[in-house]
């Protein structure tokens, strides 16, 4: 009998820090520190006034942030995340049933499966463990699930691509596998299948709403996961991606 990931939900204000140092670093590498922002001052504006300090006292200062936040708003967090688990109980069979209908009942790949609920803006995952970030609390109802079914969508997919196409672990596919994923995932989150069952769209990534008519095209013509995934890669790579 085929067995699934057991997600579990955890409040860890030790990785708090950690996830401001890890968007911190990744806007070294970008263009714009839009990350950053959207991450850490949209949701925190009173954190805008230490961005031009040293990283030695932006990190003291973070961690004053963290412990006050913690400090006042712990029940609203633990109230949030029970609720969010709660909901993802009640959906995890039909998000599960959704997924091997899309990846030909591909067994789930190993790791922790742990969802750390966090105070920031942006939700990351992480690939090597099968751990990732969710909002305790959001404007949005049921967006926090959206969270959820979107990053264990990603883990799905990148194993299955891994597997599949070997080449594309080569680090030099790792940005335009990055866009495949995203892509993949506002196609198949915005379907009408998924919003029926989820009662929410994901908002994807603004540099992808042009093409993402071109690959929803691609899927509705093939709904084969690996015809999909040949198509999306050779048009991105005639983009340069």
């Amino acid at each position: 009998m085929k067995t699934y990931p057991k997600l579990k939900f955890i409040i860890d204000k030790k990785r708090e820090l950690e996830t401001f140092l890890n968007f911190y670093n990744w806007s070294k590498y970008q263009e714009t520190n839009r990350d950053l922002n959207w991450a850490i001052y949209r949701p925190h504006p009173k954190l805008r006034k230490i961005k031009n300090e040293k990283l030695s006292k932006q990190k003291i200062l973070i961690q004053k942030h963290i412990d006050s936040f913690y400090k006042q708003n712990l029940p609203e967090i633990k109230n949030g995340v029970s609720k969010t688990k709660r909901q993802w109980r009640n959906t995890e069979k039909q998000f599960f049933i959704l997924v091997d209908e899309i990846f030909k009942n591909r067994p789930w790949p190993n790791g922790k499966y742990i969802a750390y609920s966090t105070i920031w803006g942006m939700f990351p995952r992480y690939l090597n463990d099968k751990t990732f970030l969710f909002p305790y609390s959001h404007k949005k109802k049921n967006y926090i699930l959206i969270v959820i079914t979107h990053e264990m969508l990603h883990f799905m997919f990148y194993d299955y691509v891994y597997k599949k196409f070997p080449k594309l672990k080569n680090h030099k596919y790792d940005f335009v596998l990055w866009n495949i994923s995203e892509i993949f995932n506002t196609i198949i989150q915005n379907s009408p299948q998924w919003v029926r069952i989820f009662k929410q769209k994901t908002m994807g990534y603004p540099e992808h709403r042009k093409c993402i008519p071109k690959f929803k095209k691609y899927w509705r013509e093939s709904k084969n996961i690996d015809i999909w995934i040949k198509k999306s890669f050779d048009y991105l790579k005639t983009l340069g991606h």
